[in-house]
């Protein structure tokens, strides 16, 4: 971790420190492409105050050289036991290094009775099915799973992800 909104000046340094001292490896830092209401858009850290390290081995000197630089705060989980990520999550990653650090706009298309899950927000976990879209307001109403009287909560389209094909019950 370093300090959020430090992220791509201590890329640059980081690389930098890295390659004097010949350490193989490479910092990723991915970053989305967002619109404001009107249209404007602007990129955001897709994982604020994250980067992501790829070395074979990190040895001492490596993880020295990076807490070095400054805005350095921490590896995940702590700085004795660095995470390798492994399963699934280094299927997202992949995918995410394939496409390269700048992400675009991501097109989803809600229709109502299409499954989806809140992924941020104070809704977040819940799932249920589309009851109806408003394309104006970005927003979609949802018919929540838990309730059996079909309670309704409504979600910008930025905090719901669409889920495998399923139609309202």
């Amino acid at each position: 971790m370093v300090r959020t909104g430090t992220e791509a000046e201590f890329k640059r340094q980081a690389q930098e420190v890295l390659e004097q001292h010949q350490v193989v490896g490479s910092l990723y830092f991915f970053q989305r492409r967002l619109k404001r209401g009107r249209g404007e858009s602007f990129d955001a850290p897709l994982f604020p105050g994250y980067l992501f390290l790829q070395v074979e081995k990190l040895t001492a000197e490596g993880f020295a050289l990076l807490r070095g630089v400054k805005n350095f705060c921490r590896l995940l989980p702590s700085n004795s036991e660095p995470q390798v990520i492994r399963g699934p999550a280094l299927e997202e990653l992949r995918l995410l290094m394939r496409h390269g650090e700048f992400l675009g706009v991501s097109k989803v298309v809600f229709l109502p009775g299409k499954r989806i899950r809140a992924i941020s927000g104070p809704m977040v976990g819940l799932e249920g099915n589309v009851y109806k879209v408003n394309k104006k307001k970005r927003q979609i109403t949802v018919i929540s799973s838990l309730s059996p009287d079909g309670k309704k909560f409504d979600l910008l389209y930025e905090d719901a992800e669409l889920l495998e094909e399923s139609s309202v019950s």
